[in-house]
């Protein structure tokens, strides 16, 4: 059993983000969406995010980048062009794996998709290793 992945998605509209919405909890995510950041900071006080997507830029120095950096936080965040969009991956992952160039859809969500996997994996195992710690604590 995959652990639950908790997606904060942000941009102006919710509605811009109903297809990702939906093939993210058909992967087993469970999405949270913000439009400003008092709503992200809100959200991030009570919900561990492990991964975020913005349609807002997320660019070293900007207010975005310093509140949601985190060594074991994904963020990637669109930019439009002409018919779509490019996505970028605006910090390393937690293992320092340098950012991948811009991605266009197809590639964002092969992207997406094994990431998910791998942090759904890393949380299941996560809480694994917190029942085996309650089970050592409670028997000793």
């Amino acid at each position: 059993m995959r652990g639950c992945l908790n997606v904060l998605l942000i941009g102006e509209s919710e509605r811009v983000w109903w297809q990702l919405t939906s093939h993210l909890e058909q992967l087993g995510c469970h999405c949270w969406f913000a439009s400003t950041t008092k709503e992200i900071e809100a959200c991030l006080e009570s919900v561990p995010f492990r991964l975020v997507l913005s349609a807002c830029p997320v660019t070293e120095g900007s207010a975005l980048m310093r509140l949601l950096s985190r060594p074991d936080r994904g963020v990637f965040y669109s930019y439009p062009v002409e018919d779509g969009c490019l996505w970028f991956e605006a910090l390393p992952d937690a293992r320092g794996r340098l950012k991948s160039s811009a991605l266009r859809p197809g590639e964002f969500k092969s992207t997406l998709d094994n990431l998910v996997v791998q942090l759904q994996k890393s949380i299941s195992t996560a809480q694994g290793n917190d029942l085996i710690d309650a089970n050592v604590a409670g028997t000793s």
